[in-house]
């Protein structure tokens, strides 16, 4: 079985470029994609009603999602893909199963069920994937762990990094008073390192300095309103010996930048202790971080980076977990 022929309607989060990613690994399958931001193009200001009040903005969702069914009456897809969705909501999807009947409803989470607060969406998708393995269990979903792109398989890194370490990602729970601590570690230490600290939006950045008192110790050269390009991320990343991820505190499954650095073969410096359950974790890569006591060995960031089985990485491509949720043959 392939995807010749067939049509997806897509939806999920415009977020740096893996929603195109996304798209254009399902088109290598052979099947025509429509894609659409799950949350309608929200300004900063809808982002946070919807993680905070979605109903406010119910009934805007409701007529974005009646606008698509309307402009796409003649697709008539096979299945339709939510990634990660926060925004749409029961009623939403009803429209979408009365206009297309005999589409096959597919979930992935790449954020737990927790936290996007979506729990009451389950029941209207025919599978359920979520890179969360407490997700899968407690609400029978398949364990589906997330990729790295074509793009992002890279070669071992040279002895020879501009950074020692690097961290680009928005600063919640307690990533500020981590990252600190490593800082305070690589500055003892003479690492080199480089850090970007994104809040989404002024008015978070102001709440941010008001109530994390470890985010105030921040220069601000760190930290960014804006939003830095996917190929800035991985530009770093390739020339960095070890990645840090620190994965939110209520979630088990492996993040993205986890994957990614699978792929481009580098260190990641991960307080996601789940990692030893996957067929990739090796402790010279993947070095685990006590959140509550961070302590790094010299050592083991500059140690060489220990290459993994062709078979085993290639699981973990974008093209694998594509066809991996349409049930083609592997």
């Amino acid at each position: 079985m392939d995807m010749k022929g067939k049509k997806v309607l897509l939806f999920t989060s415009v977020l740096f470029s893996y929603h195109i990613q996304i798209k254009n690994a399902i088109e290598k399958l052979g099947a025509e994609v429509h894609l659409y931001d799950e949350r309608n193009n929200p300004s900063s200001l809808q982002k946070i009603i919807i993680r905070k009040a979605r109903f406010l903005i119910q009934k805007r969702t409701d007529n974005y999602y009646r606008f698509v069914c309307m402009k796409e009456s003649s697709f008539e897809p096979n299945y339709i893909l939510f990634v990660s969705p926060e925004a749409v909501t029961c009623e939403s999807l009803k429209q979408l199963k009365k206009t297309y009947p005999n589409a096959t409803f597919i979930l992935y989470m790449w954020d737990s069920v927790k936290n996007k607060k979506v729990d009451n969406i389950l029941p209207y998708f025919d599978r359920k994937y979520s890179f969360d393995p407490e997700d899968c269990k407690k609400y029978d979903m398949i364990l589906r762990p997330l990729f790295y792109s074509n793009e992002q398989k890279g070669e071992m890194p040279d002895e020879i990094c501009e950074y020692d370490f690097s961290f680009i990602g928005t600063v919640h729970s307690d990533r500020a008073k981590i990252l600190w601590n490593i800082k305070e570690y690589c500055d003892t230490n003479k690492l080199s390192y480089y850090f970007y600290l994104f809040v989404p939006g002024k008015m978070l950045l102001q709440l941010r300095m008001r109530t994390d008192r470890y985010f105030r110790k921040w220069e601000k050269k760190y930290i960014h309103t804006e939003s830095i390009t996917k190929e800035e991320v991985d530009r770093v990343s390739s020339k960095t010996r070890c990645v840090i991820d620190i994965n939110h505190p209520k979630q088990t499954g492996l993040t993205m930048r986890t994957i990614e650095m699978l792929g481009m073969q580098r260190k990641i410096a991960t307080t996601n202790v789940n990692v030893q359950n996957y067929d990739f974790y090796r402790p010279e890569n993947q070095i685990l971080l006590d959140r509550k006591n961070i302590s790094i060995s010299k050592e083991m960031i500059i140690s060489k980076y220990m290459k993994i089985e062709d078979e085993i990485l290639e699981k973990y491509s974008i093209d694998y977990w594509a066809k991996e949720l349409f049930n083609l043959k592997l």
